[in-house]
């Protein structure tokens, strides 16, 4: 009788005991794993966060933001990408703003870029136009897009004595000293982005647009800046500089209009 009690207590404590271990790993894979809806989730709040343009798709015609506007740039001219960084890109959107996905991306020299002639002006006053790039059909800020004008060397307009061409620490540095003399004005201010380089091989090499000229029918002007390393090649001075108009409305003859 008495071995047939301790049996009977041992096996309840067994099994009280085996309902514990298994309560312990419910509650460690309740913490520590996260369930696969729970992944997906969170996967998807984190890319909204940090990039909510890939996840809205276009508006159908009649629900696009903003307004029509009958302004440039018109259909058949031909548009340039401008002031945007050497490092960087332009987005072309499904739709005016920058909420919508991306469906291609320009870099900073691309040209060749056809206007429809379709624009709109966003309630925050941003311009948007309609471009076609290479059979893809979409939509980018025109504070990033210009004619391209006329191409001249504009060294000896510049620096009509050899002496007075300027010296620079850096190839940025000189692109940026031309661009100053190049400006010639300080209000408003203009924006000085570098689009290509800088290189630096025999010759330095870099790529600025100047853009923000308080002129109607002249945006900026993009300078291709050639120099010449100094002896131990610490410094640079400038060699020639190639001048290309950037024209808001259009051009004629290589001139804006």
């Amino acid at each position: 009788m008495r071995r047939a009690l301790l049996l009977g207590l041992l096996t309840v404590a067994l099994i009280a005991a085996g309902c514990g271990d298994d309560d312990d790993t419910d509650t460690t894979t309740d913490t520590s794993v996260p369930t696969e809806t729970e992944t997906e989730t969170e996967t998807e709040t984190e890319t909204e966060t940090a990039d909510p343009s890939s996840t809205t798709a276009a508006p159908t015609p009649s629900e696009l933001p903003g307004e029509r506007i009958d302004i440039f740039p018109y259909e058949g001219a031909e548009l340039a990408v401008v002031g945007v960084e050497a490092d960087d890109v332009l987005n072309m959107r499904a739709a005016p703003g920058v909420e919508y996905e991306v469906v291609a991306e320009l870099d900073p020299l691309d040209d060749g870029i056809m206007p429809t002639g379709h624009n709109r002006q966003l309630d925050e006053g941003g311009i948007w136009a309609e471009i076609e790039v290479d059979g893809e059909t979409g939509w980018a800020s025109t504070a990033f897009l210009a004619h391209l004008g006329e191409t001249r060397d504009a060294t000896t307009e510049l620096y009509p004595d050899v002496a007075d061409r300027p010296r620079g620490d850096t190839m940025v540095q000189l692109g940026e000293l031309v661009a100053d003399r190049v400006a010639g004005f300080d209000e408003p201010e203009p924006d000085v982005v570098v689009v290509d380089g800088p290189s630096v091989g025999d010759l330095g090499e870099i790529t600025v647009d100047v853009v923000g000229f308080p002129d109607d029918a002249v945006l900026g002007e993009r300078l291709h800046v050639f120099a010449e390393p100094d002896p131990g090649g610490e410094s640079f001075t400038v060699r020639t500089v190639e001048s290309t108009t950037l024209c808001r409305r259009g051009v004629s003859d290589g001139l804006c209009v």
